[in-house]
Parts: structure tokens; C-alpha cells; sequence
């Protein structure tokens, strides 16, 4: 099972509320995220992510968690999961990058493409 949220909308539309398609901080995903995981999520666990268009705008940042003992129904790799169900669908994002750690020689994070 994979749990996500979004932590910056950087699309997000003036006065819309936080956690919907509009502005959709605070949104978490997919569906059959646990309570649990959620609650994690919220607290800052995961590994950072950002979801960007084809021209290489970056439109979400966000957190993801995978939990190795479960399973689900998705088809695709767990990574793609936040790109897959909701950056996509909403916005038209191709590319979805993570933060594994990996910091150049000034310290700047160094996305790396799935």
C-alpha cells in the first residue's frame, strides 16, 4: 500500500480551500490510504517528491510512504502512484522526481526522475 500528500500547491488557485482539486495542499491519497499512514504523513514522514509539467514547471511537492508487507491493486510502479492518481488527472503533470538524499556540492537537493 502507498500513501501520499501533497505539502505545496504551487498552482493553487487565490481563496480556494486547502485539500481540493483547486488547492490541493493538505490533499492525501489514493483512496485506500490508511488512517494511519495518513496521521504519518501529516507528522512529516515519507519522502519528498514534486510533480512537474512537460515543460518543466513545477506545479506539487509533496511526501510518500510505501509500506514493503501490503499490497494493492495498483498496476503501475508505487512510486508513480502520487503522478498516477492525482497530479495527472488534475493538472496535466508528466514527470514526477524524488528526493533520495542525494545533495550536490553547494547542498542543493538533486531530484531524480522516475
Amino acid at each position: 500500500m502507498t500513501a501520499w500528500i501533497i505539502t505545496k500547491d504551487k498552482i493553487a488557485e487565490p481563496d480556494a480551500r486547502e485539500a481540493s482539486n483547486s488547492n490541493a495542499k493538505g490533499l492525501t491519497g489514493p483512496r485506500a490510504a490508511t488512517e494511519a499512514d495518513v496521521k504519518r504523513l501529516e507528522a512529516g514522514e515519507g519522502i519528498r517528491f514534486r510533480m512537474l509539467d512537460d515543460d518543466g514547471e513545477i506545479y506539487y511537492y509533496g511526501r510518500w510512504l510505501e509500506e514493503d508487507e501490503c499490497t494493492d491493486d495498483y498496476d503501475s510502479e508505487p512510486e508513480f502512484s502520487p503522478l498516477d492518481n492525482f497530479g495527472r488527472p488534475n493538472a496535466g503533470c508528466t514527470e514526477i522526481q524524488y528526493d533520495h538524499g542525494k545533495r550536490d556540492a553547494k547542498g542543493k537537493v538533486i531530484w531524480e526522475s522516475l
